[in-house]
């Protein structure tokens, strides 16, 4: 399903001119300089191709031959490949010696022998005079060479390029046509049934690489690979396996090696790199909001994986879509319902990919009208609403903000793994929210005692959530904001333990430290046990305060509708005993602003 869906993206994409996805044969490649060859094959100039990103020379993707799939041998690719190929020299990092810098060396002029003799074409003549005249062993002497050295040892790769002529030489139609006809021998021996096309056609050995993964090699994994004897069935090894064409293999992994290299089409969710298109072409529209939607504008912070999303320019229509469904989720009405500018019946996909080893494991796989995705995605950020502690938070918390409040320090590193996974699942499909993810933000407050704007709005979309699915009809109601009326004894003692901390700090003004740095986490899974200690200090305090009487008042309002106090809280009451704490610190922070006005 998965390549079947990649496999029509492709076909689609090699029908728009301007989507620059590589046609068979070819692939993308990050290039860094262009060797400039005279007519007759002399070096005559290094021409450096990166490009600026940030403040650093990147290469810049180039479409060359396609790359062959390197693992520990030597095998050298046409017309684009690193300094050790097509040089000879050394990279900086390798410890290759020099009889595997001739050896690879050799097997790049073998291979252009083989693909060019008998060209009738400049710029072939030209590549294999320097390759037949070129002095590997005095080649890091050569003056054009010296003056870019440090920069060629990188280990980016070259191309060629004919002096007084436009483009590369790989770009000629000669060569193209040589290279096309070396391809179309390179056939592989094994024939049989496709799994997507259901046709009979040659069956690929290894795919493609696919690169951009994040956490992934560098040289790029598999989706699909069997490399040991344990994977041997029926006789077939390696990709066989599963059978696939080699047509079919080079296109579901250059669509998705697109997918990965397009901002509008990728995002990154903890560990899980997601990739997401729509299976009509509707100008990006839908890709571009989706990815919006995830990483809401309102929602940036100074982290790194936000600050990524921030720098995407959106399309205005994108912005105008975001800002007519965030007003929706504020004011309660269906999300998609007569959304002007998406066709909100059209096919989605939603893909999340991790790293595993040289592979790729696929974290999620979500299929659905965009529509629905649409109206879930809002849902979601309806059950997260809840009053803000500062008037600088986000109103709408992305996915990645959430995962971090999971973490120690808010370390991306540190983030369960697979959690991401899961949490999209429960966004994507509207089910009840993983519990692991409440029981980490429940773990980060008995360690941190902090209960901030985004561990709050967690736990009470978890409650309403859960509710939602597994007491349908007979939900118990969370509000946003503080709600007087909820007699829940967890929740209530919430409340009275946030009083109780505010007495000590009207009694005490500039603590360092409060009781919550010290009882919070007994306090709500112990209560029977901390509570009357609290009381006891909070006589104290409240002897001691400006306004003592007032707040004595108030705890003795909510001290009057509990009953006990229990010895212990399950994880359920431990979230609303957090919850009332939220509001009630809250609310008590409204109306002292409103005092203050």
């Amino acid at each position: 399903m998965i390549i079947n869906a990649l496999f029509q993206y492709y076909e689609r994409l090699l029908e728009d001119q301007d989507s620059g996805v590589s046609k068979p044969g070819y692939s993308k490649a990050k290039v860094s300089y262009a060797i400039v060859l005279s007519q007759t094959g002399k070096l005559v100039n290094l021409v450096d191709l990166r490009v600026e990103k940030g403040k650093k020379l990147v290469p810049r993707d180039m479409d060359v031959p396609q790359q062959v799939k390197r693992t520990s041998g030597v095998s050298a690719n046409f017309m684009c490949d690193n300094c050790t190929y097509i040089l000879g020299l050394k990279q900086k990092g390798k410890k290759d010696k020099s009889e595997r810098l001739k050896e690879a060396f050799d097997a790049f002029v073998n291979l252009h022998q083989k693909i060019l003799e008998g060209i009738n074409d400049a710029g072939a003549v030209a590549v294999l005079n320097f390759l037949r005249s070129w002095d590997v062993a005095n080649a890091i002497n050569h003056p054009k060479i010296v003056e870019a050295l440090d920069d060629l040892l990188e280990g980016g790769n070259l191309v060629f390029r004919l002096e007084g002529t436009e483009g590369y030489i790989h770009e000629r139609p000669a060569i193209m046509a040589a290279w096309n006809a070396f391809c179309g021998g390179q056939d592989s021996e094994v024939t049989g049934q496709c799994l997507v096309t259901g046709h009979k056609s040659p069956i690929a050995r290894l795919h493609p690489s696919i690169k951009g993964v994040t956490g992934a090699q560098s040289s790029g994994a598999s989706l699909v690979s069997f490399n040991l004897e344990a994977f041997t069935s029926y006789g077939k090894s390696q990709s066989y396996n599963a059978p696939v064409s080699e047509h079919v293999a080079f296109g579901y992994t250059t669509a998705i090696n697109y997918l990965l290299n397009s901002e509008k089409h990728r995002i990154r969710i903890g560990d899980t790199t997601t990739v997401f298109w729509a299976e009509r072409s509707t100008n990006g529209v839908e890709e571009d909001l989706l990815g919006a939607l995830f990483f809401p504008a309102e929602g940036m912070n100074k982290n790194n994986e936000d600050a990524e999303q921030k720098q995407i320019i959106r399309d205005p229509q994108t912005v105008q879509l975001l800002h007519d469904i965030f007003a929706r989720i504020r004011a309660g009405t269906p999300v998609s319902a007569g959304l002007t500018g998406v066709d909100r019946n059209v096919n989605f996909y939603i893909l999340g990919l991790a790293p595993n080893a040289s592979r790729l494991s696929v974290r999620f796989w979500h299929v659905d009208h965009y529509g629905n995705f649409l109206d879930k995605i809002g849902q979601h950020y309806i059950d997260m609403a809840i009053i803000k502690s500062f008037a600088n938070d986000p109103e709408f918390i992305s996915i990645s903000m959430i995962l971090k409040e999971t973490a120690p320090l808010r370390d991306a590193k540190r983030i369960p793994p697979l959690l991401g996974g899961v949490l999209m699942r429960s966004v994507l499909t509207g089910m009840p929210y993983p519990q692991v993810l409440y029981n980490a933000i429940l773990s980060r407050i008995r360690a941190d005692q902090e209960v901030n704007y985004a561990r709050a709005a967690i736990i009470k979309a978890f409650l309403v959530r859960k509710q939602r699915y597994y007491n349908r009809g007979n939900e118990v109601k969370f509000t946003m904001s503080l709600d007087p009326q909820n007699t829940n004894t967890a929740y209530r003692l919430g409340r009275l333990f946030a009083l109780l901390e505010k007495a000590q700090e009207d009694a005490n003004p500039g603590l360092n430290a409060t009781i919550k740095d010290r009882y919070f986490g007994a306090a709500s899974a112990t209560p029977g046990f901390v509570f009357p200690i609290l009381i006891r200090l909070a006589q104290h305090h409240l002897a001691k305060a400006e306004y003592g009487r007032a707040m004595d008042k108030r705890i003795e309002e909510v001290i009057g509708e509990i009953d006990t106090f229990p010895s212990h809280f399950n994880l359920e009451e431990q979230g609303l005993f957090v919850l009332g704490y939220y509001h009630q610190r809250q609310a008590l922070f409204t109306k002292n602003e409103r005092k203050e006005g």
